[in-house]
């Protein structure tokens, strides 16, 4: 066998072994154990009861993590403390991805990819017995992890780009699926002059209000129960963030239809999206996203910006700008432009 054949088969055998560190990851912050560690050295029997986890098991899963720069494990006194990089796997770091890699999703699905291969169908309904929506709608608990973790990607992609929209002096942003209302509050910091409207699913809605009080901003911004299916209330500016590439194209039109319809010529609607580059390219990033969508939804996808103008022109929007933002981020703004007369 050539050298070269046996450093690739090497190589090849390190992703093999470093897709059992994600699951590694998943595991360990669902049980808490990051937030029982710090950079002081704690003993591993200790630290198992206080998870309730398996002396044996924790200290050859920690064994692992040591090797990739998550913990430091010393055998000799077998006492284990998080690394800097295992740091943000602590729910009360301020750079926290503790629910991103808590949450139920990608890395519980992802072993029934063959199906997706097969049918192009979504994994999730055979993964676990429903489709993703249905599954954690019915297991608040899921629902709660899964929100955390949208917000946590929220201040990663979507917060540095409340910068780059242009926002209007005055009037009423409408934020349509946004959770615990991170994105909607920064905007409304931005722009004092700004009120908002957070649209959401009834069962995250006191979490909403609850981060909106905390933020002193209960007083231009309310909350109201709705769907995404349904018509939303009145705005001069519309914004979803990370909501499109979660639906197939017929949803997404029917989406943004729904908002053009009431709306007036020149209302905005402001877009949070990752685009794809049109040569049908991806960046790593970006290939990660597209497959965990079409793993997790039906007809789900990352899209290019012509596949954006395609939607949004034919739901009564007309695409006026792209701007890059962070990896794995675009803004895309349009206006409402009513069909001219025959």
């Amino acid at each position: 066998m050539r050298r070269e054949s046996v450093a690739e088969v090497a190589a090849l055998f390190d992703v093999y072994q470093t897709g059992l560190v994600f699951h590694a990851l998943c595991a360990l912050t669902r049980l808490g154990v990051p937030d029982l560690l710090g950079e002081t050295p704690r003993p591993v029997r200790t630290v198992a009861a206080e998870a309730g986890t398996d002396v044996d098991a924790l200290r050859r899963l920690l064994r692992l993590l040591d090797g990739h720069d998550i913990v430091t494990f010393e055998p000799g006194t077998d006492e284990v403390a998080l690394t800097d990089r295992g740091e943000l796997l602590r729910t009360d770091h301020p750079m926290s991805l503790a629910a991103t890699f808590a949450t139920l999703g990608v890395s519980d699905v992802a072993h029934r990819m063959d199906h997706t291969l097969r049918t192009g169908q979504p994994a999730a309904p055979i993964a676990l017995g429903e489709g993703f929506w249905e599954f954690l709608a019915a297991r608040p608990d899921r629902q709660r992890v899964f929100s955390q973790a949208m917000a946590e990607q929220s201040r990663l992609l979507s917060l540095p780009c409340v910068d780059l929209v242009d926002w209007p002096a005055e009037g009423t942003v409408v934020d349509l699926g946004s959770g615990t209302g991170a994105l909607l509050t920064a905007v409304l910091r931005a722009v004092p002059g700004l009120r908002g409207v957070l649209v959401d699913q009834p069962h995250v809605l006191d979490r909403s209000r609850a981060a909106i009080t905390a933020q002193g901003l209960a007083d231009r911004c309310e909350v109201a129960a709705g769907d995404l299916f349904e018509e939303p209330p009145p705005g001069d500016v519309y914004l979803l963030s990370r909501v499109l590439h979660d639906w197939d194209d017929e949803a997404v039109t029917r989406i943004l239809s729904l908002v053009a319809e009431k709306s007036p010529d020149g209302t905005r609607l402001v877009l949070f999206e990752d685009v794809l580059p049109a040569d049908g390219s991806a960046g790593a990033a970006q290939a990660w996203a597209d497959i965990a969508m079409m793993l997790l939804y039906d007809g789900a996808r990352e899209r290019t910006e012509a596949e954006y103008r395609t939607l949004l022109e034919r739901s009564g929007w007309q695409l006026r700008a792209t701007v890059p933002g962070p990896p794995g981020m675009h803004v895309i703004e349009a206006t409402r432009r009513s069909p001219r007369p025959a």
